[in-house]
């Protein structure tokens, strides 16, 4: 196993895109709402952690999303200090809307309550705490209870286990988003081995060769797969 050093911080394309086209893009695209600059600001100041958070041209794409695209119902899994649940029940059309996220750690959900209830959808939010996978297998697939989005941004070495749970809970039309897909470019390099690189290697060359699904690989942030079925 190789010890590398991402290339990579909160909000930063860094290892994909030089500075400068960076810098561009970001510029010229929105970014948080004033409510997740705040939770930004937050998730920021508790240090090594908010490598975690999710960046802030995919806050903007899930919130730009969510309306056109009529999500009712989106599941989140991997809370941390709840900026994609944020952006999901932000950019929801209508208040009947829910997300439902799950992490295992309680520690970072003051943060995140906090923000949800200043920004006015903490009512939108329903928090499952405990272990993704076994929750994802209790959860019901009745047709009303299917999920038109699902984000998936937990243990890179389970990430084929979730998106098989997640094919079951997606309603039709409904898209799967997979966090972390180049992984700082890890998984292009052979000698770089650990168990979360390994996963997510594995699970890139299994999605392209799954005859049950269409998948489009985008390079935003540290990559973001979205996936729908046939």
């Amino acid at each position: 196993m190789t010890d590398h050093k991402p290339a990579w911080t909160p909000g930063r394309m860094a290892f994909l895109l030089p500075p400068a086209v960076e810098r561009y893009m970001l510029a010229r695209s929105s970014s948080y709402s004033p409510q997740g600059d705040a939770l930004f600001a937050d998730t920021i100041a508790l240090g090594n952690p908010a490598v975690m958070m999710l960046a802030r041209e995919q806050y903007a794409l899930f919130r730009f999303l969510a309306a056109p695209l009529r999500w009712r119902r989106v599941l989140d899994i991997g809370t941390f200090t709840g900026l994609s649940a944020q952006a999901f029940a932000e950019g929801m059309a209508s208040s009947a809307g829910r997300v439902v996220t799950i992490d295992r750690d309680r520690g970072w959900l003051d943060i995140a309550r906090r923000h949800w209830t200043a920004a006015g959808v903490a009512d939108r939010i329903d928090v499952l705490t405990g272990e993704a996978l076994p929750m994802l297998r209790g959860l019901s697939d009745a047709p009303d209870l299917l999920f038109d989005f699902i984000f998936i941004d937990a243990d890179k070495a389970l990430v084929r286990d979730y998106v098989d749970e997640a094919l079951r809970l997606l309603a039709p039309g409904g898209l799967i988003g997979v966090d972390n897909a180049l992984w700082h470019g890890w998984v292009m390099d052979e000698n770089h081995r650990d168990t979360d690189t390994d996963g997510m290697r594995a699970f890139n060359d299994r999605m392209a060769q799954d005859t049950r699904i269409e998948t489009v690989m985008l390079p935003i942030a540290d990559g973001l797969t979205l996936i729908r079925r046939r």
